[in-house]
């Protein structure tokens, strides 16, 4: 090779080279422009997540199940009027999250509230149980109520302090309910219960001194016995069943199940959970003993 043709193949080969530095240059300039990255690396930091931004009105399916956990009028499909516990905690809720009202959607049967394949409210609050169902759809808070079986005693009878106590006692419990399936699974009564088919039954049982402790919901106790203090004994027991009650959050709504837990669990630390059970149910299930 002369000396001549080498230097002009250096020449073309450095013109090569500058030409695809220009075209890279060119390109990370169209990449500026757009916005975008002109060059990705592991340690780059990722984009901040969208935030959505706080909904004028805090959205929440109820079903209008329960006199004392939520009822209320509907016309032409929309909640004119809501009131109860569950009611009263969707309010509060609304006021901590910062939430300026709540807007309350008519939804039944319940299965419904977890059934739809387009759920157009941020909480769902309905007696829910913390299913392998429910979290599948949505997500969970810690329960706000508990499912927990309330002892009502005969006049008469001293407080029981242990389980074992109410083992040996004639228990009864409405038929098919919560309560038979506790004394069956929880307290293994020494004697055979008996199943009442009615409430007023039930009533009947431990007011004349057939069954010794009635077996009860925990939420719906201070209402079965209102007006019979002197008939029937204190309730100041309970026996653990179930995983109680649950907020249930939309997934991907402007509200987060963490933010929702937090301001349950100031609602139990200040004592607003306490007295909302106190006004709508004649109790607060959290403050009866639990038999060990």
């Amino acid at each position: 090779m002369t000396l001549r043709s080498a230097v002009g193949a250096l020449v073309g080969g450095l013109g090569v080279v500058a030409g695809v530095v220009g075209i890279t240059a060119v390109a990370a300039a169209v990449l500026v422009a757009l916005g975008l990255p002109a060059d990705s690396r592991a340690d780059d930091p990722l984009p901040a997540p969208l935030v959505q931004p706080r909904p004028s009105a805090l959205v929440v399916a109820l079903s209008l199940g329960d006199p004392a956990l939520q009822a209320g009028v509907v016309r032409d499909g929309q909640v004119i009027l809501a009131r109860g516990l569950e009611v009263d905690i969707a309010r509060n809720l609304a006021r901590r999250l910062r939430i300026p009202r709540v807007q309350f959607v008519y939804v039944r049967p319940t299965s419904r509230l977890l059934a739809a394949k387009a759920r157009p409210w941020h909480l769902m609050i309905s007696s829910i149980r913390p299913t392998r169902a429910a979290s599948s759809v949505a997500d969970l808070t810690e329960p706000y109520l508990r499912t927990d079986q309330a002892v009502v005693l005969r006049r008469g009878l001293p407080r029981l302090t242990r389980l074992d106590e109410l083992q040996g006692k004639i228990t009864c419990a409405l038929r098919g309910s919560d309560g038979a399936r506790a004394i069956a699974t929880s307290v293994v009564p020494i004697v055979r219960p008996i199943l009442a088919p009615s409430n007023d039954r039930l009533l009947q049982l431990v007011q004349t001194g057939a069954c010794d402790a009635a077996v009860v919901d925990a939420s719906g106790a201070g209402r079965l016995v209102a007006g019979r203090g002197g008939v029937l004994g204190e309730i100041t027991a309970r026996v653990e069943f179930g995983s109680g009650y649950v907020v249930a959050v939309t997934r991907g709504g402007p509200v987060a199940v963490a933010e929702v837990s937090r301001a349950l669990d100031r609602m139990r630390a200040d004592g607003t959970m306490h007295r909302l059970a106190r006004a709508w149910l004649g109790i607060d299930p959290e403050r009866l003993r639990e038999l060990r």
